[in-house]
């Protein structure tokens, strides 16, 4: 018997009970509860290497910046000292970071990690964020031209202050200025005032929301309102035809509530809404039926079902900024009833349904589908369909494809537009006018290496499709315009969110014609 107990079969068994032992340690220190001790954050200027040539205006360039203040950046964290840690958000307030456009590269990770603790690392790089342009946009025979000042991070706080004037050839001069604060009085609400006027249209608007800004946030709720005075303008062949004055008046209020899991959310949105609207004909111009005035009362339910999932990527829109791409898929259905709660005004249903999918089909591959409907079902009806596709095939060249198609019936107040100041290069400005709308744009993209002080050279191969038929016309793919070309890509890397700024020579295939569109952003993208 002692000479069993001493036998291998028992060390086999204190061996097996030592190991199970120490998977239960492991485990158990694998669930313990880990706390954020500590959050450094490390701020770094728009130049971090100050060796480059010419080495006095990055020098200078910094001097100038007020680097973005850490309580502004600790602000944004959806975690604190003290928090349970979880690594999924740590990685959403990277993104949130970096949806700021005063921010370029940001990371959010954990330095040190303990048995009960962890200390996580945030580190900024701020983009520069004073913005002096002239502004030049054409295309298709439409030039605007003039001025502006904008500061995307005001004092380091955060802050973005807007001024411009431009003035568009043989139409007037419009005046825009802008406030937005991203952290009203610290807080999670933000805040947005307008102010716009010009020779069609002046404007006043505000909006102050403590939005959803985190996956994990259950309520949501603020106000919108604004005052328009706006000239209702129609076109035919790039001429206008026809005009009414519409002044609107309109304010909003709204509560949401979250529910489900993290990345699989169900909102529910009620709101009320008052508007009025005033028409008045101009003189000699009465082609279109004039719309009613009216006054109403609405209120208005939204439920929205999201499935979601992140994913990182370059050189999709941008030249060397990351790209944060929701995937995954959203349904928003919004039904509201005016004469409710008061019974005067106007009363009928609205309903707006948007659904969208965005998927990686397969390496490197992306498609975003977009299906809209938005009605007020006696008039103004449209149906909306967005199909983009981007390919990144090659180390530095990214093929995207964009489709659009909508279905208009029985507008009173807007008509669809095409041309080339609107995605149909070498054409003019709202040459095509009708109730269904077709275009497709086909690009080569190029993010080439090369860099001039802060900004990077690329270019585009492209080729455009796209008709707009009238109410009375079936839609025929023989009616189609086509237009092929090339355009310059400047990626102002260190601009406030990498803007890219683009110039197109287009060529139309139909009937001849050439167009320069000068612009900033991607003729389309994927927000």
């Amino acid at each position: 018997m002692k000479r069993f107990l001493s036998g291998t079969v028992p060390r086999f068994t204190l061996t097996f009970f030592c190991l199970w032992l120490a998977s239960l340690k492991l485990i158990a220190q694998e669930n313990a509860r880990k706390v954020i001790r500590n959050i450094e954050i490390e701020r770094h200027d728009v130049f971090t290497d100050l060796n480059r040539k010419p080495r006095f205006i990055y020098s200078w360039a910094n001097q100038l910046h007020i680097v973005t203040r850490e309580n502004v950046i600790r602000q944004e964290l959806l975690f604190k000292s003290g928090d349970e840690y979880d690594a999924e958000i740590l990685e959403e307030s990277e993104r949130k970071l970096r949806s700021l456009s005063y921010f370029g590269e940001v990371t959010v990770v954990v330095k040190t990690e303990g048995e009960a603790f962890v200390d996580v690392l945030v580190t900024t790089q701020d983009q520069w964020s004073t913005i002096v342009a002239y502004v030049f946009e054409g295309g298709g025979g439409r030039t605007t031209f003039g001025g502006g000042i904008e500061e995307f991070n005001f004092l380091g706080l955060g802050k973005r202050i807007f001024s411009e004037i431009t003035h568009e050839v043989s139409e007037g001069t419009q005046i825009q200025l802008r406030y937005t604060d991203p952290q009203l009085f610290s807080s999670r609400w933000t805040a947005r005032g307008n102010f716009i006027t010009g020779p069609f249209l002046k404007d006043y608007s505000v909006r102050i929301i403590r939005p959803f800004y985190a996956l994990d946030t259950k309520w949501a709720y603020g106000f919108t309102g604004f005052a328009r005075d706006q000239t209702r303008r129609f076109f035919a062949n790039s001429r206008e035809f026809d005009r009414f004055r519409e002044e609107k008046e309109e304010f909003q209020v709204f509560g949401a509530r979250a529910f489900g899991s993290r990345f699989h959310k169900r909102r529910v949105q009620l709101g009320y809404r008052f508007s009025t609207k005033d028409i008045t004909a101009v003189p000699d111009r009465m082609v279109v039926p004039l719309p009613d005035d009216e006054v109403s009362h609405a209120l208005i339910l939204t439920a929205t079902f999201e499935n979601l999932s992140f994913v990182e990527e370059t050189q999709i829109d941008k030249f060397v900024r990351v790209e944060d791409l929701a995937l995954g898929n959203i349904t928003q259905v919004s039904l509201g009833r005016t004469g409710i709660p008061f019974p005067n005004g106007v009363k009928r249903f609205e309903l707006r349904v948007i659904r969208s999918e965005a998927h990686q089909i397969f390496d490197r591959q992306y498609l975003f589908l977009t299906l809209g409907v938005q009605t007020l079902f006696e008039k103004n009806t449209i149906a909306s369909f967005r199909l983009r596709y981007y390919n990144k095939f090659a180390r530095r060249q990214t093929l995207g494809i964009n489709i659009e198609f909508d279905y208009a019936d029985s507008l009173e107040d807007s008509q669809l537009l095409l041309g080339g100041d609107s995605g149909l290069r070498g054409y003019p400005a709202r040459a095509f006018t009708g109730d269904k709308r077709l275009l497709l744009n086909v690009e080569d993209r190029i993010f080439s290496s090369v860099n001039i002080l802060t900004v990077q050279l690329g270019g585009v191969l492209f080729f455009d499709a796209g008709n707009v038929w009238s109410e009375e016309t079936s839609i025929n793919l023989n009616d189609l315009n086509y237009s092929a070309g090339f355009g310059l890509r400047l990626g102002y890397v260190k601009s406030p969110d990498s803007r890219v700024g683009r110039i197109d020579f287009g060529w139309a295939l139909n009937g001849g014609g050439f167009g320069i569109v000068v612009g900033v952003d991607q003729i389309f993208s994927v927000n």
